[in-house]
């Protein structure tokens, strides 16, 4: 069985999901939109709960669910918190010997879930910001047969040196990149030649390569122009796109009815790379991302309705897509 090491946060949840946050369009606001809410007001909410997000979990748990053997790394504080979060991984059914304690405060987002099931995340990352390479056990590390790398809080450095080790090392890597890592343009292309798969929004990859709204198939082109084996590129409920060799396949989106949109692309990546490591067509590999990402969506959590291979392949059976396939 192949084995994954993911690297990428460990955060506490909060999630508040309440009808009575406002979603106003607004130009003053990046994206065009905002949830506001009366300054000085109150409100009700209609659920609160709490979980272990992250993207090096939520992206664990997810292969792990599929029949991957998957085991996160990152860092905790030396609070109760950090506790708590291991704790609650180890009740998932996660190895935690890979998530570090550092002196210092457990990363804590409050997401606030609208009604239509999107949010607005207040994170405070904690020793998360802290995570440097001599904190990485590449011990560990030398064991995995594909590393999947998420967001580092723009911690470059990092990534270069985990990329560079991998592939000296022939470890696969996959890479989900936040915005701050995106804005290292230069660093990043050096890299992209020794990335075996790379997932971005469509948002991010117009922005790293100046394209064009409905240009999907061109820039996920030039990615693999740049060296990467596999690039997908999400559009929400527009779905996604998968590029490799020299085929493109979109796919439109599974119709479900959101709850909360936590965790969409991180269940997404999941099932990609279960599906690339089980050696499926292309097309059902972007089928499983994209069912994973729909069923995730369905519950309040990043973790909550992670689909579980029996039901995966329940999913797929029963639930039809339409693609198309082209050749890039």
């Amino acid at each position: 069985m192949k084995r994954v090491i993911t690297i990428g946060s460990a955060v506490v949840d909060v999630l508040v999901r309440s009808s009575s946050f406002r979603v106003m369009k607004s130009h003053m606001v990046e994206g065009g939109v905002a949830m506001c809410e009366v300054y000085g007001g109150k409100l009700g909410a209609e659920e609160i709960a709490t979980g272990v997000g992250g993207g090096g979990t939520n992206v664990a748990l997810g292969l792990k669910r599929l029949g991957v053997l998957a085991r996160p790394f990152s860092v905790v504080g030396d609070d109760d918190w950090g506790e708590w979060v291991r704790k609650k991984l180890i009740q998932e059914g996660l190895e935690v010997d890979g998530i570090n304690e550092m002196v210092g405060n457990t990363a804590v987002s409050v997401i606030l879930v609208a009604s239509d099931g999107g949010r607005s995340i207040i994170t405070q990352r904690g020793v998360g910001a802290k995570m440097s390479s001599k904190d990485v056990d590449w011990k560990m590390l030398e064991k995995a047969d594909w590393v999947q790398v998420s967001s580092l809080g723009g911690n470059v450095n990092l990534l270069e040196d985990i990329v560079l080790y991998a592939f000296s090392k022939k470890i696969k890597v996959g890479l989900n990149p936040g915005k701050k890592e995106l804005e290292e343009k230069k660093t990043l292309l050096s890299l992209l030649p020794k990335i075996e798969f790379l997932n971005l929004n469509h948002l991010e990859a117009v922005q790293f390569f100046k394209g064009r709204y409905g240009e999907d198939k061109q820039m996920a082109k030039r990615f693999l122009d740049e060296g990467v084996k596999l690039v997908t590129i999400t559009d929400g409920t527009r779905g996604a796109g998968l590029a490799g060799g020299e085929t493109w396949i979109k796919a439109e989106a599974y119709k479900t009815k959101s709850v909360d949109d936590t965790g969409a692309g991180d269940a997404f990546t999941a099932g990609v790379v279960a599906g690339f490591l089980a050696e499926k067509p292309m097309e059902e590999v972007l089928k499983i991302g994209l069912a994973n990402g729909a069923s995730v969506v369905t519950g309040l959590g990043a973790k909550k309705c992670l689909l579980r291979k029996e039901e995966m392949e329940k999913w797929l059976k029963k639930k039809r897509v339409k693609m198309i396939e082209e050749k890039i």
